[in-house]
């Protein structure tokens, strides 16, 4: 699902290798250019055609109210996408002319941490778009395989989808609301760039929920937003699973990182509860997470899956995105439970 716009946007980044960080030889292929690969295409009981696939699932009415709803919002989403690469035309023309880059203000980067700046923020963003907003350092071995980002630090939004429409999954009402919030994510996150742009004259690449350069959920996991469950998605506090992702790479340290060990206490939750893993209609949700890869960047985790995602595409290409996982999540269903969970737990282990 690479854009024509991402396409060129790499092709000239590829000059200038050592001012902008790529991914590596042993990075993960992003999920949907993955399932386009010949290295899936040609495994047994891959999904040759998704629209065929979902067709045969959902029928000729359910297809019908997918196109509808996916024609009124793909206008925005598209343009969306095209805003973050429009956006870097002058950090680009700078670069290829060999001239000074567009910077963020000298005066905001001497005065870190920032922390009425990250308070506006942090007001802006969710008063506005009701996002939450973690700051990280992106670590390479989350740049996507192919992929490069031009600055290596970054702010996380996440932003609900509401509970509603996910408890209907595997429905197309699930599936709808997931594209609800990548266009409603997509937004805001063009908006926060530009807010800070105009506001605060900080420089930033804003990265679009659908489609990204990097892996969204260990950044964000990473960013102290959440925690990567059983079920390999983000659980946050305030939403749960129930959120979509995106990210914008800003040239500087302003804020004080937002990493934690706080949520840690889940991942041994997840273990003990495995709701997800019951429910998954092709079981692809692992017993215990697969280790992949060691970690190779400073404060950051060995890399482990937590599901299958060939089986898990199966069941996501033929519902427009399946969910059920996430339905059944306690964390989804009463995300106010989360303290009651937590002191609960930590009973238990003592």
């Amino acid at each position: 699902m690479k854009s024509k716009e991402e396409t060129k946007f790499l092709a000239r980044l590829k000059n200038f290798e050592k001012e902008i960080f790529w991914g590596t030889e042993n990075a993960v292929i992003e999920g949907f250019e993955y399932f386009e690969t010949n290295e899936y295409k040609q495994k047994t009981g891959a999904v040759q055609n998704r629209a065929k696939r979902l067709f045969t699932n959902k029928g000729f009415k359910g297809c019908i109210r997918l196109a509808t709803h996916m024609a009124k919002r793909m206008p925005s989403m598209q343009r969306n996408i095209k805003k973050n690469y429009r956006d870097m035309e002058q950090y680009l023309d700078a670069l290829e002319k060999g001239i000074d880059t567009p910077r963020t203000c000298e005066n905001v980067v001497k005065a870190f941490p920032n922390k009425s700046i990250w308070n506006d923020l942090l007001q802006y963003s969710w008063n506005k778009h009701k996002v939450i907003v973690g700051f990280t350092k992106v670590p390479v071995e989350y740049i996507f395989k192919g992929k490069a980002i031009p600055f290596q630090y970054a702010l996380v939004f996440a932003q609900e989808m509401k509970k509603e429409a996910i408890e209907k999954a595997p429905q197309l009402d699930a599936g709808m609301e997931v594209v609800n919030v990548y266009n409603s994510l997509g937004i805001a996150t063009n908006d926060i760039a530009e807010w800070l742009k105009t506001k605060y004259k900080i420089i930033g690449m804003a990265n679009h929920p659908l489609g990204g350069l990097v892996d969204f959920v260990p950044l964000a996991e990473k960013s102290g937003l959440g925690l990567i469950g059983r079920n390999g998605m983000l659980i946050t506090k305030k939403f749960g699973p129930r959120c979509r992702i995106s990210p914008i790479f800003i040239d500087e340290k302003l804020f004080e990182f937002t990493d934690t060990t706080e949520h840690e206490w889940i991942r041994d939750f997840c273990n003990r509860c495995g709701s997800c893993a019951r429910s998954c209609p092709v079981e692809c949700i692992y017993k215990k997470p697969k280790f992949v890869q060691a970690s190779s960047s400073e404060n950051t985790k060995d890399r482990y899956e937590s599901y299958d995602r060939e089986k898990c595409f199966l069941s996501f290409s033929a519902t427009m995105g399946c969910a059920i996982c996430i339905s059944v999540c306690p964390f989804s269903k009463d995300p106010k439970i989360y303290d009651k969970m937590k002191s609960k737990y930590s009973l238990i282990e003592r």
